[in-house]
């Protein structure tokens, strides 16, 4: 016969469950009756259905809340929720004492900080030991979970002090943040070689400059960087956040110095390739030089009509004609992006000597020479410009043509090129003198196929004539 035991509110004892139901268990305690736990009893939040989380045989502690008898029956009412609370407090307190992280959930927010739950125990986690970022979502964060260390733990008093942190935890994950961007950064850096080109985005400026961030690293892009023409400020051509591709014109350790417009044309090659030879354009008058007039024909571009080009009267008097702002016409004479040198012409618009002429390709002409240099020999002929090119200014390789042709004197050359439209007249010396060469030689070998289908008695016959007539 077993002994039971007359158990005392306050006491822990343990008992064995022998019947589960939905809403409360059983346990054989040893005593005159059993004890019952409620669901709300048996722990935090209460179990919809204790049958799922506990079964008959299983060992549970547990403290005596109360026992009450009558004449039918008696109840002795257990619970678990001290030791367990006590339970969770010692959890707590190694989490203090080995700073180790918890998982708690938002409870509510207040002025102060945050109040969480941990196992039913509630922590105070103050605004100053939370992220920056999530003081902004306070209200966002009621019901979420959150990591945490325990700053402070005081369970000697009748209310425990229990202060939550997640400073050494976001402090950590910023510098981890950090490592990492640093290397992403650092692995961009060295994909990205003088030359490249990139697409980025403005993410910032400064005087005189912009900041353009590609994926991890970002590089300065100067206001003199940014277009062929003058800016006074950068922010009138560009914005926060817009896309821009740009050059990499230097690269020195982790510094990026970027172009838009090393990838752009210049204000010349732009025009130059819009407007073409022969072309009439329009432009203001900006300069007047002693040798011509300087023209404004886009904005930062420049053409130079020179005094000879004005009028085909070389009596005329431009200076006397032309004011500054004036808009004139004029014709495009020739054209050098590189060198952002446009030559222009005025006169052709009042008689185009190109127009009356008409030559054809393998034409012999004959030319006044009126300039050499060591690559070509400039010819006029009716009023027009035409050049030898050195290659056709003889057909020995070894003369120098700028001591074998002289300014003034004329010469015969055959036409291997001509475009009235592009004012292009180019010519031969060569060629003409290798078809004299070939035709003298062979007239030669006709004299010499006739000599040698002579006879002797050709030749006899030849001398009695010559005799008879002396």
């Amino acid at each position: 016969m077993n002994d039971f035991i007359i158990p005392k509110k306050g006491q822990i004892i343990e008992g064995e469950v022998f019947q589960v139901k939905k809403n409360y268990v059983l346990l054989d305690i040893n005593a005159a009756t059993e004890g019952t736990i409620y669901a709300e009893y048996f722990d935090r939040p209460a179990p919809e259905d204790l049958r799922k989380v506990i079964k008959k045989g299983d060992k549970v502690r547990a403290k005596v809340e109360k026992i009450s008898e009558d004449d039918r029956s008696s109840l002795i009412m257990l619970s678990r929720l001290p030791l367990l609370h006590e339970k969770n407090m010692e959890k707590i307190q190694k989490a203090f004492d080995e700073k180790l992280e918890i998982e708690t959930v938002v409870k509510s927010a207040n002025d102060k900080g945050l109040v969480l739950n941990f196992e039913g125990i509630e922590l105070f986690l103050p605004y100053s030991l939370l992220d920056f970022e999530l003081k902004d979502q306070k209200d966002k964060l009621i019901g979420q979970s959150l990591v945490v260390l325990i700053e402070e733990f005081k369970a000697d008093r009748k209310r425990p002090k229990l202060i939550a942190t997640r400073k050494p935890i976001f402090e950590a994950r910023r510098q981890e943040e950090q490592q990492q961007r640093q290397e992403a950064r650092q692995e961009e850096l060295e994909t990205i070689t003088t030359g490249a080109v990139l697409e980025g985005v403005v993410e910032s400026f400064e005087t005189h400059a912009a900041f353009v961030r590609f994926e991890h690293v970002s590089g300065m892009l100067r206001i003199s960087q940014v277009s062929h023409h003058r800016i006074d400020k950068i922010e009138d051509v560009l914005e926060i956040g817009q896309k821009v591709q740009v050059k990499v014109i230097k690269k020195e350790g982790n510094r990026l110095d970027l172009s838009m417009k090393a990838l752009q044309p210049t204000p010349y090659e732009a025009y130059l390739k819009a407007h073409k030879v022969g072309e009439t354009v329009k432009g203001k008058v900006v300069s007047k030089l002693p040798f011509g007039i300087l023209v404004e024909l886009d904005r930062d571009v420049k053409g130079l009509l020179h005094k000879s080009e004005y009028s085909w009267n070389p009596q005329s008097n431009f200076d006397a004609y032309i004011k500054i702002d004036d808009e004139i016409e004029a014709v495009i004479l020739s054209k050098d992006a590189k060198k952002e040198r446009i030559s222009l012409s005025k006169k052709v618009l009042e008689d185009n000597p190109w127009a009356k002429l008409n030559l054809r390709v393998g034409q012999d002409i004959e030319v006044r020479i009126e300039e050499v240099t060591k690559e070509e020999v400039k010819v006029s002929f009716e009023s027009v410009d035409g050049i030898i090119p050195k290659n056709e200014a003889h057909n020995d390789p070894k003369v120098n043509i700028d001591e074998y042709y002289q300014v003034g004197d004329t010469v015969k050359a055959k036409v291997i090129e001509f475009n009235k439209q592009n004012w292009v007249l180019k010519l031969s010396v060569k060629r003409l003198l290798n078809l004299q060469e070939r035709q003298e030689f062979e007239k030669y070998m006709g004299d010499a196929d006739e000599a040698e289908s002579l006879t002797l008695g050709d030749i006899y016959t030849n001398l009695g004539k010559d005799k008879k007539k002396k």
